[in-house]
């Protein structure tokens, strides 16, 4: 207007060489005044929008949050799951097959999104639900295109080991095996649940067949064509060598010279010229194209419903960042009936369980090491996390001790693999030299060799019947962990000190105002907490003692009922009643809405700590002891027990959900509970977990150390269905009261 500019610019545009749009505008704006001392007639505002915000300042000064988060919170995009965050898959990063293996592993994903697809449809129609849902899509995305080393290379080669039958049955099937241990691991982004066995069936039955049609529209082995665009260099589209229909359109700066220097290369022949672009008509219903692969065409100026899956290929560098961040937001939209933008409703999505989690998730793999850590760091700056603070510790006794481990001596176990997986493993060996293989093996201990001797005579090796569960080039490196990996054994009990520290660490993706008001929340039942230490049935007790009056008896059960102990805020309890947990007040996420991390959630979790207080009020058994007990959260804090895990046959922790301290008020006797509510949701990982704890803690030199310090040390199961496992039943209880009857003796 007259009075100088208002400028809403898009922040995705702004550029960042010299003489970008953004910047031109800054220089224009901050002119400030001519020679003459007379106003620049250019002055003004810029505002800046975008769902990508990645720079602090940007976050910092934005007048309103409406992020991919919010986006998703509201219910208007997929959910987000990144796989192989844990980065166990990398560790020979100059091995190309394994990359090539992730390529295969989203080729099994795709095949069980588009077969989830027919089977919602076929349910729905029974249903008279009429669904619109889009026709699943890959994007491949990849740094370099037109290099030696181009990382879409990999992809074709991928797409040629299936497309000519290199690839068998049993590989195939391991393969998924593998994607499906991944998706019930990695997390789910702004999703609440994890992913249902229907949709995990679908994965682990994959057939070789059914995968090559569905997917390349190739009834049997085949070859592949790549065919050019009339009077476009920028698109190339790719067939099986008997069908009909395109499966893959590549869209880089300059197709013509991609063909020219690699095509014949990988061993694709040249098909016939096609006279219509397919990149324009991608986000038709029926258009054929199942991937896309491309460099920068995704990261700005595109979007479809259709994407589904996104491969990103040797994309690793620190400039990396924004594009990655960029192309994830390309293909979240989501339109499941028409007109209706939103995520399926819950009461229709109960009906069609499982089947639209896949076409409603939005799946981020990569074939390296340096793009799984990028995805992974981009992907937080979609949420915006405030913190939880207020907490205060309870004034326990002290000290609180914990078990302290040291590593002991190897104990003899036989490694377990199945016939599959130690033929599938000679006949991989049998590709190498020796010297070679074990030198691509990059193991530290005399290379393998010791490792593998014994795998060759069967030393120490057990043959099972047993399924595919590794790959070959795999079996070693794990086989010599399982060798080399010390197992532990109690050392000494040391004081408490920062071993429990998640309560530092609680934070939420809530708005900020939310998480103001519980803050404030936070800090008033503290201070109630330290006023009202008793509860009515202790202050009871105290008058009955003649320690305190009825009239103080009174006044203090009224200033309890206008000082509630409990306050419910979102969805979110916030409870300092049991005020001998270790930090208060406690947080419990009654609806699952997974927006607190490291509230309490579990059922069978809460149920606990209702029967603890129950137990409380009804029970004088612990008013002989000063007691105190926490929570305990995974891999955060640093209280577990070891054990050997026999199904994945490695030594893994076992943090139990609760620890209980008892100090005897009169003999100042010790007492440890580990107490696991969720523990027997698997019986046989909970037999291992109590093997484990056995080891530890009724060893020779645990006794003499429980004898020495007058300690006892408990694991029970809380469960209240009924266990009819004799090896678990003394170590099962189904009430409060079960688990400390032993204090009555």
């Amino acid at each position: 207007n007259k009075e100088g500019w208002y400028i809403l610019l898009d922040e995705a545009h702004k550029g960042d060489s010299k003489d970008s749009i953004r910047k031109s505008y800054y220089n224009e704006l901050a002119k400030g005044l001519k020679e003459d001392g007379k106003q620049e007639s250019r002055k003004g505002f810029i505002f800046n929008f975008s769902a990508t915000f990645s720079d602090a300042i940007d976050k910092d000064t934005c007048a309103f949050n409406y992020n991919l988060e919010r986006f998703n919170s509201d219910g208007y995009g997929k959910n987000i799951a990144v796989l192989d965050s844990n980065l166990k898959a990398f560790k020979d990063l100059n091995n190309p097959q394994a990359k090539i293996n992730h390529i295969l592993e989203s080729f099994i994903l795709f095949y069980a999104i588009k077969k989830a697809k027919k089977e919602l449809f076929k349910k729905a129609e029974a249903l008279s639900i009429r669904l619109k849902y889009h026709n699943p899509l890959i994007i491949a995305v990849s740094d370099k295109v037109n290099t030696k080393d181009a990382g879409i290379k990999l992809y074709f080669e991928a797409i040629l080991q299936v497309l000519g039958n290199k690839i068998t049955q049993d590989e195939l099937r391991a393969l998924a095996n593998n994607l499906c241990n991944k998706l019930q691991q990695e997390q789910i982004y702004f999703g609440n649940e994890g992913f249902s066995q229907s949709f995990l069936d679908l994965i682990q039955h994959v057939s070789l067949d059914e995968l090559r049609l569905s997917i390349f529209y190739a009834k049997q082995v085949s070859s592949c064509e790549a065919c050019r665009i009339k009077g476009n260099a920028k698109e190339l589209v790719f067939k099986s060598k008997n069908s009909s229909k395109p499966f893959l359109l590549l869209n880089i700066g300059n197709a013509k010279e991609w063909e020219k220097e690699y095509i014949i290369n990988l061993g694709i022949e040249i098909g016939d010229d096609l006279g219509k672009s397919y990149f324009e008509e991608l986000n038709n219903e029926d258009c054929p194209i199942n991937i896309m692969i491309g460099s920068k065409v995704f990261s700005e100026g595109w979007d479809s419903n259709r994407v589904n899956l996104i491969s990103f290929i040797n994309i690793g560098s620190i400039n990396a960042k924004k594009y990655v961040l960029q192309t994830i937001g390309r293909g979240v939209r989501i339109e499941p009936i028409t007109n209706e933008r939103k995520r399926l409703n819950i009461h229709n999505k109960e009906r069609l369980k499982a089947y639209n989690e896949g076409l409603e998730t939005l799946f981020i793999m990569a074939s390296d090491e340096n793009a799984i850590k990028i995805i992974l760091e981009q992907m937080q700056n979609f949420i915006s996390k405030e913190r939880l603070k207020g907490f205060k510790r309870s004034s326990h006794f002290k000290p609180l001790l914990i078990p302290k481990y040291k590593e002991s001596k190897y104990i003899d176990k036989n490694y377990k693999i199945s016939s599959i997986d130690y033929e599938a493993f000679q006949e991989y060996l049998h590709t190498f030299d020796e010297d070679i293989f074990l030198l691509t093996q990059n193991l530290k201990k005399d290379m393998g060799y010791t490792t593998l001797t014994k795998i060759l005579n069967k030393e120490n090796i057990k043959i099972t019947d047993t399924k595919s569960t590794l790959m070959p080039q795999n079996v070693l490196k794990t086989i010599d962990n399982f060798f080399n990996f010390n197992a532990k054994e109690l050392e000494i009990y040391q004081e408490l000190h920062d071993e429990i520290c998640h309560y530092n660490q609680l934070s939420s993706t809530l708005d900020s105002q939310i998480i103001d008001a519980m803050n404030a929340k936070i800090k008033d039942l503290c201070k109630d907490t330290e006023k009202n230490t008793y509860d009515s049935k202790a202050l009871f007790d105290l008058v009955t003692q003649g320690k305190m009056s009825f009239d103080e008896f009174n006044k203090q059960v009224e200033n309890k009922k206008n000082n509630p102990t409990i306050f419910e805020h979102s969805g979110y309890i916030l409870d300092s009643t049991l005020s001998k947990h270790y930090y208060n007040p406690i947080i419990i996420d009654k609806n699952k809405n997974g927006q607190i991390i490291y509230a309490i959630k579990e059922k069978s979790e809460i149920e606990f700590l209702q029967d603890l207080k129950d137990f409380i009020q009804e029970s004088n058994l612990l008013d002989s002891y000063e007691w105190c007990f926490c929570k305990l959260v995974e891999n955060v804090d640093s209280i577990f027990i070891p054990y050997f895990d026999e199904q994945s046959q490695e030594y893994r922790k076992f943090y139990p959900d609760f620890i209980f301290w008892l100090r005897d008020k009169q003999t100042k006797n010790y007492k440890i509970f580990f107490i696991d509510p969720k523990g027997l949701q698997n019986p046989y990982n909970a037999k291992d977990k109590l093997k484990g704890f056995q080891a530890i803690f009724q060893t020779h030199r645990a006794k003499e150390l429980h004898t020495k310090d007058n300690i006892e040390v408990f694991l029970y199961y809380y469960n209240k269905e009924i266990n009819q496992d004799k090896e678990l039943e003394a170590h099962t209880k189904g009430s409060i009261k079960g688990i400390f009857k032993s204090l009555e003796l």
